[in-house]
């Protein structure tokens, strides 16, 4: 590399300056101490490009438009324009005290259904045991009719103690009657009460003040007050019909103490109805072993669950997490504001890894191969670093050539968004090195120069140079990485000359 004539001619007239302002002031030593202004570049680690240089503008690897999955007003945000966040960072958080009534709501319904799968499976267990206490009864009565037979053949004192039994089983009866009643008035009560309820629901449900759960909840009310009615008045048919029979039975034993034969028949008889109340008593064992009841409270219960769950999922939905690592590009929602599905209320862009778009011409485009090594330069920054290939689009639609797209590691973060770069592809065989602007070397007969700057002075480096192409040099030996070249003025410098620099 030869020095060029304009860098001879502006080192002529500063030393015609120096020489002059060393005439004036009679002092050779201040002048040779006068500062020469310089541009610096970082001597950075890479490979060289070779061939045409390409232009392409640094975008985001990926892009993520945030948006919570439900409205509401932001009651908090953390994060800013240019702010870095980590994966599964909170980013904003929504109001959530509506929701969180609701997920109590919900539990207290769980914790009520869950009783009424433990009052279903008790009065089921009761009504079994009620039932198969009636059989056995009923057995036994039929058991106690023939004996009442035999008895009544040749012995009036039988039919005193069938007349005695009777009596007995005329007052249980009656109580059963009674107890029956009172049961059909306390469940008219309870259906008067749940139908108001309903109604009250239903007018308030019309008008929006009640929600379609409250209502759900009032007619299952009802109809369950409906069935505790119709069971009530069942329970009195049966209890009237047992009352009727046990004096039916009374009347029979008291004709048993006027003769033996009028106590044989009437224990005929008595012996018919327990045979009837036996098959009666096995249907109503059949009945109280159905698990309908306790099915339709686990069905409740198994609802509640999952409106837990959804109370849960939409209370979660009130803090919104950073889904990727990146950088906040936009901001659109604000403390007080409302956020909700339909818009980004924030845009996070992974700079962790750049794309950059470059068109490559038809007569190049083959020889262009995924994985194949770029040499990447933002002049404007003096950044120098490497990229691939990541892919390349096989037909051109624009007219501009085949768009190639290059990824770049930015673990640094130096590389931003809409930078403009300088792309060229590597060599195979293309050595690692130093990568410094030619302007930056200096060459004297078969040996290379640079001027370190430190210190505010410029240091004179003899260095190694390896490959040269176009604006770039490679330097192989003699420099270290990171150390700051000066590129300009070269002409106006010596050996520890002190500097003033800017960089770009």
């Amino acid at each position: 590399m030869k020095i060029r004539k304009w860098e001879v001619t502006a080192g002529a007239l500063l030393l015609s300056t120096v020489m002059l302002a060393g005439c004036s002031t009679a002092n050779n030593d201040a002048a040779q101490e006068m500062s020469v202004n310089v541009k610096v570049a970082s001597a950075q680690k890479g490979l060289i490009g070779q061939g045409d240089i390409y232009t392409g503008t640094v975008t985001p690897s990926e892009t993520v438009n945030i948006m919570p999955k439900i409205s509401g007003k932001v009651s908090a945000l953390s994060v800013d324009v240019g702010s870095e966040v980590k994966k599964g960072q909170v980013l904003f958080k929504l109001e959530d005290n509506d929701l969180r009534n609701n997920l109590s709501i919900a539990k207290s319904n769980v914790d009520a259904a869950a009783a009424g799968v433990n009052s279903a499976r008790d009065s089921r267990e009761s009504g079994l045991v009620s039932a198969n206490s009636g059989v056995v009864s009923s057995k036994n009565g039929i058991i106690s009719s023939k004996s009442s037979i035999t008895q009544a053949k040749g012995n009036i004192n039988s039919a005193q103690g069938a007349v005695n039994q009777a009596q007995t089983a005329a007052k249980q009866a009656q109580t059963a009657v009674s107890s029956a009643d009172n049961s059909i008035k306390q469940a008219k009560e309870a259906l008067d009460s749940a139908q108001k309820t309903l109604t009250r629901t239903q007018s308030l449900f019309d008008n929006s003040l009640a929600t379609q759960a409250d209502l759900e909840k009032a007619q299952a009310a009802q109809v369950s007050a409906q069935t505790a009615y119709d069971n009530a008045v069942n329970a009195k048919a049966n209890a009237q019909d047992q009352l009727a029979g046990t004096q039916k039975s009374l009347e029979t034993a008291q004709k048993a103490l006027s003769t033996a034969q009028e106590a044989y028949g009437n224990a005929t008889s008595s012996y018919e109805n327990a045979n009837s109340g036996y098959s009666n008593a096995q249907r109503q064992a059949e009945v109280a072993q159905s698990t309908a009841g306790i099915e339709a409270s686990q069905q409740k219960l198994d609802q509640a669950q999952l409106n837990v769950q959804i109370a849960q999922d939409s209370l979660g939905d009130t803090v919104v997490k950073s889904p990727i690592n990146g950088i906040i590009t936009t901001k659109n929602a604000e403390v007080g504001e409302m956020a909700g599905p339909s818009a980004a209320s924030l845009v996070i862009a992974d700079l962790s890894t750049v794309n950059m778009l470059i068109y490559v011409s038809a007569d190049e485009i083959n020889q262009v191969k995924t994985g194949d090594q770029v040499q990447v330069r933002v002049a404007s920054s003096d950044i120098v670093t490497s990229g691939k290939v990541k892919n390349i689009n096989p037909m051109d639609s624009s007219g501009n050539g085949y768009p190639v797209q290059i990824t770049v590691s930015n673990t640094d973060n130096k590389l931003k968004s809409g930078m403009l770069a300088d792309i060229s592809f590597v060599g195979k065989d293309a050595k690692q090195g130093l990568i410094l602007p030619s302007k930056a070397v200096q060459t004297e007969g078969d040996k290379h120069y640079v001027y370190v700057v430190t210190n505010g002075h410029a240091v004179r480096k003899e260095v190694t140079v390896g490959t040269e192409t176009g604006s770039q040099v490679l330097i192989t030996s003699g420099l270290n990485g990171g150390e700051k070249v000066a590129e300009n003025n070269l002409a106006l410098l010596g050996d520890n000359t002190p500097v003033t620099t800017s960089q770009y």
